[in-house]
């Protein structure tokens, strides 16, 4: 009921904010600092900051070996993503997307904590592949602006990425997520709070399904 996220104006999208340097959270990161977002990635340990750039430095590089980049922008993309530990750096972000590991009780933390720095209307997405984002979205004061965006490894490679719409998601917040995807080149599809959404749910039944013909 309401307004629909083609009939609702996507909210402005300036810089992005990333909680997590593993894998997920710096292929994400990439994938906006190619398009020329700038991004705050954040983490909890200088150490494993360290650990992303060196990773976002060897995957740039290794495109331009390919010819995919030029060395100009490999350059301008590393200087595009800015890296430092915690959330403070996140207040100014229009989106941030949180991608920590997978357990419930670490991402609704990381939602409190974002909830108390992040700035009125920006958006909160977590890239969960399985878990209950209205119970992510409970964690804050603000369940309108929560949503979910799971990206599919390698993010910055992948097209396929998840809208998650949880049941207090607002229209434009989901306009919005909807925009960040088509502005970085990825085929967005819409899902219901369930368990494994869409990809992951068949993947699931498929792998099951599976598994019973080899022991039949």
């Amino acid at each position: 009921v309401g307004k629909t996220p083609s009939d609702s104006k996507p909210r402005k999208l300036n810089k992005i904010g990333v909680v997590g340097a593993g894998t997920m959270g710096i292929g994400i990161a990439m994938t906006f600092a190619d398009v020329g977002y700038p991004v705050s990635l954040t983490d909890i340990s200088k150490e494993a900051l360290d650990r992303g750039q060196v990773r976002v430095r060897s995957l740039y590089d290794s495109q331009v070996k390919r010819g995919r980049i030029s060395e100009q922008d490999r350059a301008s993309r590393i200087q595009l993503i800015q890296c430092s530990v915690g959330y403070d750096a996140l207040a100014d972000a229009d989106l941030i997307i949180e991608a920590a590991f997978e357990a419930i009780d670490i991402k609704r933390a990381i939602f409190q904590a974002l909830d108390g720095i992040a700035k009125k209307n920006a958006v909160l997405a977590t890239n969960t592949s399985y878990l209950d984002v209205n119970v992510i979205a409970a964690a804050t004061s603000r369940p309108q602006d929560v949503l979910g965006l799971h990206y599919f490894s390698p993010a910055n490679v992948m097209k396929l990425v998840e809208v998650v719409r949880g049941q207090a998601t607002a229209p434009d917040a989901l306009s919005t997520a909807l925009a960040a995807a088509k502005a970085t080149g990825k085929i967005a599809v819409i899902a219901g709070v369930c368990h494994g959404f869409i990809g992951n749910r068949m993947l699931r039944a498929y792998v099951r399904e599976s598994g019973l013909l080899m022991l039949e």
